[in-house]
């Protein structure tokens, strides 16, 4: 499973997902039944960003791909 630190949690929410943590677990809890990192990147580049404006948020995006990826290694 994907493990966020409280801090993460907290920005990710914040500036991914619009303030909802309902949106951000449905998300994390998707990408936890993913098996391989290419199906994850797909699901957040056709589902997640564009109900989400992650337009100059690329930091904190590279961020949360990070984490994401790291549950595939």
């Amino acid at each position: 499973n994907i493990q966020i630190g409280l801090n993460d949690r907290i920005a990710f929410v914040k500036n991914l997902f619009d303030g909802s943590q309902e949106d951000f677990n449905r998300v994390l809890s998707q990408l936890n039944t993913y098996t391989t990192e290419k199906e994850a990147r797909k699901f957040i580049k056709k589902m997640v960003k564009p109900d989400y404006d992650w337009a100059d948020k690329e930091e904190i995006e590279e961020r949360f791909m990070t984490i994401i990826e790291r549950k595939f290694l």
